[in-house]
């Protein structure tokens, strides 16, 4: 299983001391203990993310572990700008996170951001191709983690580690 996880989540995925991280923390297990990967690119979500200071240090722990999957920042980039011409809606600030689907196939999306998932669920902002993503927002999803929902780019996917498991606080 790989996902998108939308920056107004990260924080509640990776802080264990986050209010919010027990809604997340079968998420963030499957990622340290399970065959789930993090799929991010464009220029949008690496700016949030940078905003996201604290938690850049454990993306790359994460990245060195091989639990991150790159997309091409241009490609996303391409796609959301198409997004945004094709859909002006005054709520539709979150293109970027329905151009790394489209980019990647990934079928899971981790938001706390509401008004996003009428969009995120709109079969006309989709090619055909595109399987319309299942979201994560509460802890009752976690049956969601399963590797049929594995994305094609996530693959090979091997099973995460003790050492992840300590230091993200999910054993």
């Amino acid at each position: 299983m790989c996902l998108i996880i939308d920056a107004n989540a990260l924080a509640a995925t990776l802080n264990s001391d986050d209010a919010k991280h027990s809604i997340f923390l079968p998420l963030i297990k499957w990622i340290a203990k399970g065959k789930g990967k993090i799929v991010y690119g464009g220029s949008q979500i690496k700016k949030e993310y940078k905003a996201c200071y604290k938690y850049l240090r454990m993306l790359k722990y994460l990245e060195q572990n091989g639990k991150i999957v790159f997309l091409p920042d241009d490609e996303v980039d391409k796609v959301q700008e198409d997004l945004k011409s094709r859909k002006t809606h005054r709520d539709f600030d979150d293109s970027h996170l329905l151009a790394m689907v489209i980019v990647s196939e990934v079928r899971i999306v981790c938001t706390l951001e509401l008004r996003a998932i009428p969009f995120l669920k709109d079969k006309t902002l989709y090619p055909t191709q595109i399987k319309i993503p299942k979201i994560y927002s509460k802890a009752s999803n976690k049956s969601l983690l399963v590797d049929d929902n594995i994305a094609n780019i996530c693959l090979p996917c091997s099973k995460g580690n003790k050492e992840l498991a300590c230091v993200f606080k999910c054993e």
